[in-house]
C-alpha cells in the first residue's frame, strides 16, 4: 500500500522544499493543497480517515507547512478537531521550518554544554523559532530570557510559553539599543539569535566583552548575521574561546530531524508532531 502524505500549505505555492524532503523520507505520493484555510480542513481530513481501514490508516499522514506559523497552528488545531476514536492519521506541523529549526538549534547547543541550570539568552525570542527554542531550553533545565523590541510583547510571550508548556524559568526583556543587548547578555552562558534574515543584534565587540558566554548559535543564513562573527557553515567551531553554530551547521541536523519526522508519521496513525515531539526524535537518529 502506498504511503500518502497530504500536504496542507497556507501559501499560494506549496513549498518545494517540503515536497522534496517528504519524498526523500519515504512518501510515495503527495496530495497537495495550497492556500489552505481552516474551513476547508474537515472535508480533506474526512477523505483521509474514511478511505482506509484502521489497520492501514498509518499509510496516510498529514504535513502542515507554509510561511505563516500562526495560520499553520490554526490548521493543526482544525485537523485534530476532526479526529475521533481511532479514526485519525498522524500529523506534523512545521510551518516555516519553525519546529525543526528550533529543535536542531537547541540540540546543537546541548552538544557543547549542560543545559541544566544554564543561563540562556534568545535574541528575537518572541518569534516562532525563539518561542519554541525557549520552551525546549527550559525543558532541559535552563533559565531563559527572550528579547523583544517591546517589553509588553516580551512579557506576554514569556507568560504564554510558561503556560502552554507548563514551565517556570522564562522571562522577557526589552532590547532595542546596544546598551539593552549588553545588559541582556550579562552572565549569560548561551546566546541564540532567532531573528529574521539580515538583522544584526550584537556586534563582535559586544559579545567579546562578556566573559560568561560559552556557546552561541545563529539561525540566520543571510548577511549580516544576527550575531556578528558567526558564519553560516559554523558547526561547533571555536571563536575567541566560544563554541559557535551557524545556520548551515544547524541546518544539517534540521534536515535529519525533518526527514525522520516524516518517516515516523507512517509507522502509526496516532502521532501529533510539534516542537517537543520533533526534538525528542533526536534520540532515534
Amino acid at each position: 500500500m502506498k504511503k500518502l502524505l497530504i500536504q496542507l500549505d497556507t501559501d499560494k505555492r506549496a513549498s518545494t522544499f517540503d515536497q522534496v524532503v517528504a519524498y526523500d523520507a519515504g512518501a510515495d505520493n503527495l496530495i497537495i493543497h495550497s492556500e489552505i484555510t481552516k474551513e476547508e480542513v474537515e472535508d480533506i481530513i474526512y477523505g483521509a480517515i474514511f478511505t482506509r481501514s484502521p489497520k492501514k490508516m498509518k499509510n496516510t499522514a498529514v504535513f502542515i507547512g507554509g510561511s505563516d506559523v500562526e495560520k499553520g497552528e490554526k490548521i493543526m488545531e482544525a485537523v485534530e478537531d476532526v479526529f475521533f476514536a481511532n479514526f485519525r492519521v498522524s500529523v506534523m506541523l512545521d510551518s516555516n521550518g519553525s519546529n525543526t529549526t528550533a529543535a536542531a538549534s537547541v540540540l546543537k547547543v546541548k552538544e557543547e554544554i549542560d543545559l541544566a541550570g544554564c543561563e540562556v539568552l534568545i535574541l528575537a525570542g518572541t518569534g516562532p523559532v525563539g518561542v519554541r527554542a525557549a520552551a525546549l531550553f527550559a525543558m532541559e533545565g535552563a533559565s531563559v530570557t527572550i528579547t523583544s523590541r517591546s517589553q509588553e510583547k516580551a512579557d506576554k510571550k514569556a507568560e504564554m510559553i510558561k503556560e502552554e508548556y507548563d514551565l517556570e524559568k522564562i522571562k522577557g526583556v526589552e532590547a532595542k539599543t546596544d546598551a539593552d543587548f549588553i545588559k541582556a547578555m550579562k552572565n549569560k552562558e548561551v546566546i541564540l539569535s532567532a531573528g529574521p534574515p539580515g538583522i544584526n543584534f550584537i556586534s563582535r565587540e559586544m559579545w567579546k566583552n562578556e566573559d560568561s558566554i560559552k556557546v552561541m548559535a545563529d539561525i540566520n543564513a543571510v548577511s549580516p548575521a544576527g550575531i556578528e562573527g558567526i558564519e553560516p557553515p559554523a558547526d561547533g567551531d571555536t571563536i575567541d574561546g566560544i563554541k559557535v553554530f551557524g545556520a548551515l551547521g544547524i541546518g544539517s541536523l534540521k534536515m535529519k530531524l525533518h526527514k525522520k519526522a516524516v518517516a515516523e508519521l507512517f509507522k502509526t496513525n496516532d502521532l501529533s508532531l510539534n516542537a517537543v515531539e520533533v526534538y525528542k526524535l533526536n534520540e532515534k537518529l
